[in-house]
């Protein structure tokens, strides 16, 4: 688990709203899979995309520029990473249908509660973007991989 300080906390928000803002008025449509707020969704993603880099010492993109798709870190091996986060303590690690393939290598799943993230573990991409991982949870079909699918961080 990767403790944020309130500081870091501050950050996300901030680049949370700067970034949903700055989309919305660019016409980037918002692709989330779930019917929470969109703010705390983006700041969520943002403070596991934090504490990703906290925890293997990688900067992430805190840009705030109108953009689509891409990777969120990229290792000191040129492994191109993708965090997703949920609050949910049995969320699935869920990838929008139009991602593709050699978009990131490894997605990964955070488990976001307050200032805390737990890393729950990662596909690679080749292995999560399979038609057998398609599923409907009420919000479009998107690749959908369990927790238990995933591999755990050594």
């Amino acid at each position: 688990m990767i403790q944020m300080s309130p500081a870091e906390s501050a950050i996300a928000l901030m680049v949370a709203v700067m970034r949903n803002t700055t989309a919305r008025q660019s016409g980037v449509g918002d692709k989330q899979m779930g019917g929470q707020d969109p703010i705390q969704i983006d700041r969520d993603g943002i403070i596991a995309e934090m504490a990703f880099g906290k925890q293997f010492n990688l900067y992430p993109d805190l840009s705030t520029y109108p953009r689509k798709g891409g990777a969120d870190l990229i290792t000191k091996t040129g492994l191109k990473v993708d965090v997703k986060a949920t609050r949910y303590k049995t969320g699935r690690l869920l990838i929008h249908v139009d991602k593709p393939v050699t978009e990131v290598d490894i997605y990964v799943l955070g488990i976001v509660d307050g200032d805390t993230v737990d890393f729950i573990g990662y596909v690679r991409s080749e292995d999560a973007i399979q038609a057998q991982n398609l599923k409907d949870l009420g919000h479009g079909v998107g690749y959908v991989i369990e927790q238990d699918a995933l591999r755990k961080f050594k």
